[in-house]
């Protein structure tokens, strides 16, 4: 397949960075303009970025421009690292949608990462997640996008038998017909994880198919002696409740960046 190319079907890319500890290898401009680059080269439908892929709020608009400029015609999901102009120490990540006009949508900042945080059915943050439930979808032609932040995922319990922590959780990403869970990095406990992936790209009720995206950044720098180098499941999409296989690698991790190719038909 010649580069740049299209396949038939609906096509996702996914791309991720290299971090340093609480930084990324690659300057935010760069990183910018990779993801740039890799939508005007594959022209993927959706594309989705790993966790604090762009740097702040002005990076984020810059990388709305050149996506207007293309005539693209699909969506970007991606995180902001510094969601606000204050101070970026106190500044909260959150995830955002590009449209192909170069319009920018805000899903939110992440509401709980640890299972503990919303065990409960009276927990603040579960009530607080429930109340964002209409701000994490977008349109994208005529599917609907839902959108969980990293530890998020934890909306759903369990492995053997997963399931979701409240019923009005459960209604609106049902509802969805792709569900996209970027991280910041790697997950631990593979077997669970592929258990909730499995559960949140589950058939529809009325048996359309449903589609789980996730991608996640690696530590390359040895940070606490936790080296990491990208994985087969550094990204994964997952359809009707099993993985998709067959992705096509572009970058693979050497310059500081995976960028993978799906097609789903």
């Amino acid at each position: 397949m010649p580069i740049g190319g299209r396949r038939d079907g609906f096509e996702i890319g996914t791309i991720s960075f290299a971090r340093c500890g609480e930084k990324m290898e690659l300057r935010p401009g760069e990183r910018v303009r990779l993801i740039a680059a890799a939508a005007a080269a594959y022209k993927p439908d959706l594309l989705v970025t790993a966790g604090y892929a762009v740097h702040s709020l002005k990076h984020l608009h810059r990388l709305a421009r050149l996506y207007r400029e293309m005539n693209a015609r699909g969506l970007i999901v991606t995180e902001v690292h510094h969601d606000t102009v204050e101070t970026e120490r106190r500044s909260p990540h959150a995830m955002w949608a590009i449209h192909a006009d170069g319009t920018v949508q805000r899903f939110g900042s992440q509401i709980f990462a640890r299972m503990s945080e919303v065990a409960s059915p009276s927990s603040n943050r579960l009530r607080r997640f429930s109340d964002a439930l209409p701000d994490r979808v977008a349109q994208l032609g005529k599917r609907r996008v839902f959108a969980l932040c990293c530890g998020e995922l934890n909306i759903v319990q369990g492995r053997e038998q997963p399931r979701y922590l409240c019923g009005k959780s459960a209604d609106a990403i049902m509802a969805a017909d792709i569900v996209i869970n970027p991280t910041h990095d790697r997950m631990s406990n593979a077997g669970t994880l592929d258990a909730k992936r499995r559960l949140l790209s589950k058939p529809g009720p009325d048996g359309r198919e449903r589609l789980y995206i996730s991608c996640s950044n690696w530590e390359a720098c040895g940070l606490n002696g936790r080296k990491q180098y990208p994985s087969p499941t550094l990204h994964t999409v997952y359809r009707s409740g099993r993985p998709v296989e067959g992705s096509e690698l572009v970058a693979d991790g050497k310059f500081g960046f995976v960028y993978q190719r799906w097609s789903t038909t």
